[in-house]
């Protein structure tokens, strides 16, 4: 996955096929003001009603060594993200958190499947890529 990744990062659209995993397509939906990149992969997107599922990816333009972004002495400068979205309310729930370093290694995984859910601030990148996921039929 540590490949995929390194592809990700240096593709702003990418379609991957590795052995044993369906394709993959990464597509660029937001840019922050820190610059950091969001990408969600196309093909993980999973509806249930007003349900959506799906992988987004963060590609840390740098590390900003804030508290929470910074896993024992290595600053976190990507995040893989697995999300659920409520398309109704709005309220976005992360289920699961894989964080890389400088060289996108995983330094961490994280499983939230019971924690409960937020609503991102209006105008943030993270509203904006759960309206794109909504807003695909």
């Amino acid at each position: 996955m540590n490949g995929l990744v390194k592809s990700i990062i240096f593709a702003g659209m990418l379609t991957v096929a590795p052995v044993g995993m369906a394709a993959e397509a990464w597509v660029e939906v937001a840019v922050n003001s820190m610059g950091d990149r969001i990408l969600v992969d196309q093909n993980s997107i999973q509806r249930d009603d007003n349900e959506v599922r799906y992988w987004e990816y963060q590609d840390k333009r740098q590390s900003r060594n804030l508290t929470t972004e910074v896993i024992g002495e290595q600053p976190v400068y990507g995040m893989m993200i697995y999300r659920t979205v409520d398309c109704v309310s709005g309220t976005s729930r992360m289920q699961r958190l894989v964080l890389f370093n400088a060289d996108r290694e995983v330094i961490r995984r994280v499983n939230y499947e019971t924690a409960g859910g937020s609503q991102p601030m209006s105008g943030s990148s993270t509203a904006s890529v759960i309206q794109y996921v909504c807003d695909l039929q």
